[in-house]
């Protein structure tokens, strides 16, 4: 039997209704398969290429590092000097 791919467009309110309907482990099998996605998608994000800052270069500011599932974060914490 073939398998053919269907597209649907799903109201995000319709889609967070139908989710909240699932059984735990229905739940948690969406959590997992949603993880590894972002997870990939994160990567994906790393291994881009640099963001060009224009001939002025990258504005002055305090230091951040990028946290894979936490986002950006300032180095040495929010009281770092600039």
């Amino acid at each position: 039997m073939s398998q053919e791919i269907v597209k649907l467009q799903i109201p995000f309110e319709s889609l967070v209704n139908a989710i909240a309907s699932l059984g735990l482990e229905e739940k948690r099998r969406l959590w997992q398969m949603l993880n590894e996605q972002i997870t990939q998608a994160e990567e994906d994000l790393l291994e881009s290429e640099p963001y060009n800052w224009g001939h002025e270069g990258q504005p002055k500011g305090k230091p951040v590092e990028y946290i894979p599932g936490v986002g950006l974060a300032v180095i040495g914490g929010k009281d770092a000097p600039a």
